[in-house]
């Protein structure tokens, strides 16, 4: 394809585009107000295909192939409507058609009202390429249609009197003949994208064979006259290489490319555009020149073609039954005087410079000549036609009635393919339920009334502009629900370009060349081009998402979590979680961009929990394929599976996974089971979004699309990025992250503007994009949770210090956000009770060891009622704490699912340290009992190979789970391998309303087949100690097994109880009972 950035004569391109299209428009009373309804609303519709730019017709049998009799219509009442060929313009403020607009067209045998067996249509139809002048080089330069290869026109039956080509009138002759006229020819093939990014595909290599040659078919070439041949290559090498360039058996000249770097992330080649002006003299002895490219290699450099584009002049003549023909040379006079040979009386002109008003031009013949006078004020095009022998076009078929130049401007538009609309219809019911107006619109219909029917994105943005316009105040959020390609033609199997995506121009620079859904939010005037500069740079007026899929039942299992989001079931403290996950090197660059981010949550929103998950901070082990982290795949996995409002990645990543270590991968994501504590994922990585190759499934799709756990949502990037860009996109996302808009906490959407807004930097950061609905709002508890007496005593007047093994009593109250108590809340709060901050040193594995905060050291965690908005926590100080009177912090979190409502709060002044004046008594251990996957299990049981341990313990005075104290942590041995003790501190919480008993439920995988005993340890909170023993059987997960089967009671009377164990816990099971 032709890169207008990358073309010297790009901008007089796209100028004369809009001049064409102006002149369009003129006819067609062009207006930013849109007509009310699309002419595609009413009557009956054909839709037919062209793929060359032509006189076409319709006869009687074409008409019975659609499906009409023409025996039974009225052929005056036949209308046809389309746009013309060409892609349409980027700019908002360029000229262009609304809905389609009716072509003047030939009906032979038309005045009697009937359609005879011989009468016929004769219209003229546009390719989707298109041919622009350029003033400057007096050259025709091609655009290939980025989108499409088939242009569309509609046919309507039946309804009104249709337009037909007018005659204008024959003007007297002048001095000026004109006797050549100017032609045009083009060789693009377009088979491989380098990258698979960007807009430019390239056609053939010359790697094996150097020396290629392509053919002109051209009949009735001017001799003596000038051509020009534009010949755009490219090459790939580390040496300087050419292309010598020849047409027939003259020599036209090199082109010289340069050599390119060899890095991963440099550009992956270097183009050269060069035209070349030949006498065609040389060309006298052959009809269809050859132009031959040879490429002189240089080390294992690649050449590749582009485009061979020739401009040339011929005979002025019918050529076959139809010619096209335009002249430069008449630019330079007010009127000429066009002399045609081969010409005969049922030959006619039509004027085509509108193409959407062909006019019948008056001939004076003489013999086989004849001539017609034209004014030359601006260049004029003809065709010449004689016969009825012309092709027809493809019959794509009847299409129903559609208008969506009627539809209200909702608050979410959801674009789609027919494909998916069923399940994207179900997700705007979901959201018109809940308050949200939503439509859905197919890209089949938009591209019918937006685009002449042909794939166009500009036409997508169109129709979104149009409802902005209509309503700025109502449309903030457009979800584009499918799968898109960096091949818009379906070049690749299995393609997955539902509803495509914007790939910019640049084509061969990794960093450089991105996909975009940015390009749809862009609703300003001013916007649309897009230069890939930051003086480029655009500014959303909308929140843009997508839903990367191909197939049903990804879309499905999306939408299912979408309306799983909202439901009681996923209520949770995993709601005032937010997790960051950093990967270590680059002089701990990334490792410092994430503490720097979750210091800012800390600081400004401390009813968030936050976890600092980074790399260097783990043990690493060696592998056949580098260091591996298992402990910090561990550690994620556990935080996935226990649910975060948000987890932040910061590091090296792929389409695949994240990091060199192997932190996080496909097969993890498959095995999450987070089904109704599904976080935002922000990946400020590589690749990890890329969702424009149909050959790979990136892992940024794969966590959105997996059916029973992954993310709500990802704020991820589609190719390879910077860390210093990355940051600055991550530092504005936590900018407006958690601050209210008008009142209400944003929405996807909402972040994903504001943060594209607040980070604009050119090219670089265009490709992060956002999976999931604009229109959700991240799960932010709604109300909040207020302590107002610690001990007995007010909290603001009277504070207190939490000292080590003190009882301590904290009563509050659920509040809205105006300080309202809502006595109609009654639920279940969890409570946790920290000690004050700590300092962490990471290990120094590839730098220096990197030192951080966190506080992280939980002093007690349990659950209490909330009862008409009133709460009280009940719990024993444990005696290992930081003496040292500091800072500690409480956090809240209460749900009332009955109301689908939540709450949180949080108290950062809270003194913590000493020890309490009086101690009781006690030196009794806690009280241990041990199952395996439920509390039905028995000693020696059958489980599976990921079984769940459950430790349920009690004591007077509480479980310690304190990290203060060393070696006195809830922990499991397993089969008494002492390298293997898992600290288990913080799987315990304290069960409702009491904080002398809980449980422990701790999730072990991969355990081997055969007998395995787990040793748990456990603490009170004065540090007396016990440890319990529990023994299981691992049954081999390929086959079902079944053990200690009973029945009871036995012998029975009228009923009975059967009893097994076995190994397929969480899975549906047929059970067939015989009894004889």
């Amino acid at each position: 394809c032709l890169a207008m950035s990358k073309s010297p004569s790009s901008y007089f391109l796209q100028l004369l585009l809009t001049t064409v299209i102006a002149l369009f428009c003129a006819h067609a009373n062009f207006a930013q107000t849109f007509a009310p309804n699309s002419v595609l609303a009413e009557g009956r519709w054909w839709k037919l295909g062209v793929v060359e730019t032509s006189i076409h017709k319709i006869d009687a049998a074409f008409l019975r192939t659609l499906g009409v009799n023409p025996a039974e219509i009225d052929p005056r009442t036949i209308r046809l409507m389309g746009n013309g060929g060409g892609m349409l313009p980027q700019a908002n403020n360029a000229p262009r058609l609304d809905d389609l607009v009716e072509n003047a067209i030939w009906v032979s045998g038309e005045a009697d009202g009937r359609f005879d067996p011989d009468d016929f249509i004769l219209f003229y139809a546009q390719s989707a390429d298109a041919w622009t002048f350029n003033p400057v080089s007096r050259l025709f330069e091609h655009q290939k249609n980025l989108y499409a290869d088939t242009n569309y026109y509609f046919l309507q039956i039946g309804t009104t009197q249709g337009l037909r080509i007018s005659t204008q009138p024959l003007l007297a002759p002048t001095p000026q003949n004109i006797t050549t006229f100017d032609d045009y020819l083009f060789y693009e093939a377009e088979t491989r994208s380098i990258l698979r990014s960007g807009r430019q595909w390239y056609g053939e290599a010359f790697e094996t064979n150097l020396s290629q040659n392509f053919t002109f078919r051209i009949e009735g070439i001017a001799a003596g006259t000038n051509a020009t041949l534009t010949a755009a290559l490219m090459a790939s090498g580390s040496q300087p290489s050419n292309f010598a360039v020849s047409i027939g058996n003259t020599p036209l000249g090199n082109v010289a490319i340069p050599a390119i770097p060899q890095g991963t992330f440099d550009v992956k080649g270097a183009e050269a555009l060069q035209s070349f002006t030949f006498n065609t003299l040389s060309l006298s002895s052959s009809a269809n020149p050859v132009v031959n490219l040879t490429y002189n290699r240089a080390g294992g450099s690649v050449g590749f073609l582009n485009y061979l584009r020739l401009n040339f002049r011929r005979n002025l003549q019918l050529y076959g039954n139809q010619t096209a023909f335009r002249s430069v040379e008449s630019l330079g006079f007010p009127q000429v005087n066009y002399v045609i040979q081969n010409v005969d009386a049922n030959t006619l002109i039509w004027e085509i410079t509108n193409p959407l008003r062909p006019t019948n031009q008056p001939l004076n013949l003489s013999g086989s000549t004849a001539q017609f006078t034209a004014t030359s004020a601006t260049l004029k095009q003809f065709i010449a036609l004689s016969g009825n022998n012309f092709r027809a076009p493809i019959a794509v078929g009847s299409i129903p009635n559609q208008n969506l130049h009627a539809l209200g401007t909702p608050t979410m538009l959801i674009l789609t393919s027919r494909k998916l609309l069923s399940e994207a219809q179900r997700l705007a019911n979901f959201k018109n339920q809940s308050g949200i107006s939503t439509q859905v619109a197919l890209v089949e219909e938009i591209y019918n009334e937006f685009s002449s029917g042909r794939q166009d994105i500009s036409a997508l943005r169109d129709f979104i502009r149009m409802l902005y316009l209509r309503n700025p105040a109502s449309l903030r959020y457009v979800l584009l629900f499918g799968g898109a390609s960096y091949d818009y033609k379906f070049r690749l199997r299995n393609n997955t370009n539902l509803v495509p995506t914007y790939e910019s121009f640049e084509s061969l620079h990794p960093i450089f060349s991105f996909s975009s859904d940015d390009y749809f939010g862009f609703m300003e005037a001013t916007e649309g081009n897009w230069v890939e500069t930051s003086a480029g740079d655009h500014t959303l007026e909308l929140g843009i998402g997508r839903l990367p899929v191909a197939k049903v039942e990804e879309a499905a299992a999306i939408v299912d979590k979408i309306i799983r989001y909202s439901s009681p079931q996923a209520l949770g403290d995993w709601r005032n979680r937010v997790c960051f996950v950093a990967d270590d090197g680059d002089f701990n660059i990334h490792q410092q961009d994430a503490d720097f981010l979750a210091n800012k949550i800390v600081n400004n929103y401390p009813n968030y929990l936050v976890d600092k998950l980074l790399l260097d901070a783990f043990k690493q082990v060696s592998s056949p394929t580098g260091e591996k982290s298992p402990a910090l795949s561990e550690a994620l996995n556990r935080e996935i599976n226990e649910g975060a409002l948000i987890v932040n990645y910061t590091g090296h990543g792929g389409e695949v996974g994240w990091a060199e270590e192997d932190l996080l991968n496909i097969p993890q994501i498959r095995n999450w089971t987070n089904s109704h504590r599904l976080p935002l994922f922000v990946t400020a990585t590589c690749e990890f979004g890329r969702y424009d190759n149909p050959d790979i499934f990136s892992g940024g799709q794969v966590a959105l699309a997996t059916p029973n756990g992954g993310a709500i949502a990802l704020i991820t990037t589609t190719r390879p990025v910077f860390s210093n860009t990355n940051f600055l996109l991550n530092n504005a996302f936590y900018d407006v992250c958690f601050e209210p808009i008008q009142g209400q906490m944003p929405r996807l959407g909402d972040l994903q503007r504001l943060t594209k807004n607040n980070s604009l930097n050119g090219a670089v950061n265009r490709n992060f994009v956002l999976f999931g609905d604009p229109s959700l709002q991240l799960a932010y508890p709604q109300h909040r949770v207020v302590a107002t007496r610690l001990n007995g005593k007010d909290l603001l007047t009277n504070p207190d210090t939490l000292k080590a093994s003190a009882k301590v009593r904290i009563e509050g109250e659920v509040r809205d956000l105006n300080g309202n108590k809502l006595t109609q809340f009654n639920g279940v709060m969890q409570a946790t009770i920290f000690d004050k901050r700590q300092t962490f040193t990471t290990l120094g594995n590839k730098n220096q060891p990197f030192t951080y905060e966190q506080q992280n050291n939980a002093l007690f965690r349990g659950a209490v009622s909330v009862r008409n908005g009133n709460f009280s926590v009940e719990f024993r100080m444990p005696r290992n704490i930081n003496f040292v009177v500091g800072q500690g912090k409480w956090n809240f979190y209460a749900q009332n699912p009955q109301a689908n409502i939540d709450a949180q709060g949080s108290q950062v002044s809270i003194r913590v340290g000493g020890t309490s004046a009086t101690l009781p008594t006690d030196n009794q251990p806690p009280d241990i009992q041990l199952f395996m996957d439920d509390e039905a299990f028995k000693t020696g049981g059958l489980v599976g190979s990921n079984a769940l341990l459950i430790a349920k313990l009690r004591d007077e005075n509480g479980i310690n789970i304190s990290t203060a104290g060393i070696g006195q942590d809830i922990t499991s041995l397993l089969d008494n391998n002492l390298t293997d003790i898992r600290i288990l501190n913080d799987f315990y919480s304290a069960d409702l309303d009491s904080y002398q008993s809980g449980e422990v439920r701790y999730p072990y995988q991969n355990l081997s087949p055969g007998v395995h005993r787990i040793k748990v340890k456990a603490w009170d909170n004065f540090n007396n100690s016990a440890e319990k023993t529990v023994e299981f059987f691992v049954g081999q997960d390929a086959r079902l097994l079944l053990k200690d089967v009973l029945n009871y009671p036995n012998p029975l009377a009228d009923q009975t109880t059967f009893r097994f164990d076995h190994n397929r816990k969480g899975q549906d099971l047929l059970v067939v009972i015989q009894i004889f």
